[in-house]
């Protein structure tokens, strides 16, 4: 059976990331929630409007995963808590993805060999 390469750095470079686990992994777990960005600025949909093109898009999709990413870690959090409390089943959806960031974190940007 011949084995297939997944250029798994073609996905990630775009959206850095392996930067972003990287860091990530190497924070406190104080650190990490230290840049909370108030309620009010992470929800303000006054500040909300279409991306012009696909490059506009993901500039605007790198810079919020860093600039807000305890308020994304914190939201993630708190539906996983809902989700585990209301459905038992979530919990292997839950350790698949947080298995698949861990994973695809200790790729280094190398391809994946399968097989």
């Amino acid at each position: 059976m011949s084995s297939i390469s997944i250029p798994i750095d073609m996905l990630t470079s775009r959206f850095n990331f392996g930067d972003r686990l990287a860091s990530m992994r190497s924070g406190s777990l104080a650190s990490r929630f230290s840049n909370m960005r108030p309620v009010s600025e992470f929800l303000d949909m006054k500040r909300v409007n279409k991306p012009n093109n696909f490059a506009e898009m993901q500039s605007r999709v790198n810079y919020n995963l860093g600039y807000f990413y305890s308020n994304y870690a914190v939201v993630f959090s708190m539906l996983a808590i809902y989700g585990l409390l209301t459905n038992f089943w979530l919990l292997f959806d839950i350790i698949f993805v947080t298995l698949g960031m861990y994973l695809i974190g200790k790729l280094d940007g190398n391809d994946f060999e399968f097989g």
